[in-house]
């Protein structure tokens, strides 16, 4: 057991998901990075369970906070794109919880993921569900005062439950207080670079040493000031006398390609650098007992993890509880996880030829197995932290387990609920395209 459930006697703890938008593990301290001084990440790391081997079900923000919120991958709650709307006889757990007292927030830097993709169902409080004061996104800074300002109001005598969702690391990348450029650089990213310019002109980048460290700079300054933020909400819920009854799940909901494999950005792709994820649990009514989890796992196991937190039955979800890793030596079948490819089903044509949507990625073990654009791949994953792959012969794993894992994910493939279209206006639009969602 690394991690204490809520038990029959104790009462329910508060329960906080932080989700850091486009952060990657390998840029936080505790995953061995030395880039910026992340100590939030650090402290939670050093108290509670890190979790080196976590894989995001999809490269895209809105797919996967529909996933945190459900327990369900993408194909199966139906929100596939960041144009999609979760449809109403989904279950989501904040309804659970909320039926066995918690209150809850939804308190999102991404505020269209309440008002436009449905995300704020089941929520007492959400940010940017009324439409006075409705942010597309916002700031960071103006997130974690408006999550500042909910914490202040709450008693302690009920269950709390919040998301909390910062987006500043996404980009565009720009500098920041914690930003330190490679000494003398006076380069094109001096002053940041935009959306447009990482998806679509970053490929010159490549050829020049000097801008590619002025990037990974700019980003780490980005992930150093997001840490900072969750360190003053920490600090508020200490204040407030609320943080030695809490549980606090700290994760991103994808990374972010920064060059490698001549990859920039997220989205469509199967790339490690944005299907790893950071993930570390921290039990505040335990005493500090630092852990370190190389099992992979996965963003889907957050929702059965939440719900046993509460003491609430989970055995209708398909992830695992992770404060129990247990697992049984007589299982029918291995335990996988599956990252799939974003469905491109937007307002704006755009060009469906662009990438493979059916493009899965099936973790098992060590290994990562690949099928994109009619190609069977397979990886082996470092043990340490779960970045870096090398590719491998497919022979390495033995013909029937292949065969088995091509199965699984053709059964997911034919699994697709139907997909409902978020009723998108222009204003909307031309925000969604503005962060690279849309073109």
């Amino acid at each position: 057991m690394l991690i204490t459930a809520c038990g029959d006697r104790e009462p329910p703890p508060h329960i906080f998901v932080v989700s850091v938008d486009t952060l990657r593990a390998d840029y936080l301290e505790p995953y061995g990075s030395d880039a910026a001084a992340t100590p939030t990440a650090s402290r939670l790391a050093e108290e509670g369970t890190l979790f080196t081997r976590a894989v995001t079900p999809m490269g895209i923000t809105v797919p996967v906070h529909a996933t945190l919120l459900t327990g369900l991958m993408p194909r199966i709650h139906g929100v596939r794109a960041n144009v999609h709307e979760l449809a109403e006889e989904v279950p989501v757990i904040a309804e659970r919880l909320g039926a066995h007292g918690y209150r809850s927030a939804s308190i999102l830097s991404l505020g269209m993921m309440n008002f436009i993709s449905g995300l704020d169902r089941g929520f007492d409080h959400a940010s940017d569900r009324a439409e006075q004061g409705r942010s597309f996104k916002r700031e960071d800074a103006e997130t974690l005062e408006l999550a500042l300002d909910w914490i202040a109001d709450q008693d302690g005598s009920s269950p709390l439950f919040m998301l909390l969702h910062l987006y500043d690391v996404h980009s565009p990348h720009l500098p920041t207080e914690h930003t330190a450029m490679p000494p003398g650089y006076d380069g094109i990213l001096a002053d940041g670079i935009s959306v447009e310019t990482l998806y679509n002109e970053s490929q010159p980048l490549l050829d020049n040493p000097d801008d590619m460290a002025a990037l990974r700079a700019l980003y780490a300054g980005e992930a150093a000031t997001a840490d900072e933020r969750v360190g003053r909400f920490l600090d508020a819920l200490e204040a407030q006398g609320l943080l030695e009854n809490s549980v606090v799940i700290f994760l991103a909901d994808h990374g972010q390609g920064l060059g490698e494999n001549d990859y920039f950005g997220h989205g469509p792709t199967l790339e490690q650098t944005v299907l790893h994820v950071p993930l570390i649990i921290r039990d505040f009514r335990q005493r500090p007992a630092p852990e370190r989890v190389s099992e992979t796992v996965g963003l889907i196991d957050i929702a059965p993890t939440i719900l046993s937190f509460a003491g609430l039955p989970h055995d209708n979800l398909p992830g695992r509880d992770l404060g129990s890793l247990v697992v049984s030596a007589e299982a029918d079948e291995p335990l996988i996880y599956l990252s799939e490819v974003e469905q491109r089903s937007s307002q704006t044509e755009f060009r469906p030829e662009h990438f493979d949507d059916e493009a899965l990625a099936v973790y098992f073990d060590h290994y990562k197995l690949t099928e994109s654009d009619g190609e069977t791949r397979l990886f082996r994953i470092d043990s340490t932290w779960g970045q870096a792959i090398e590719p491998v012969a497919l022979d390495q794993l033995h013909e029937s387990l292949r065969i088995w894992l091509a199965e699984r994910m053709e059964d997911y493939r034919e699994g697709v609920s139907e997909i409902r279209r978020a009723e998108l206006d222009d204003e909307a639009i031309e925000a969604l395209r503005s962060l690279g969602y849309i073109q």
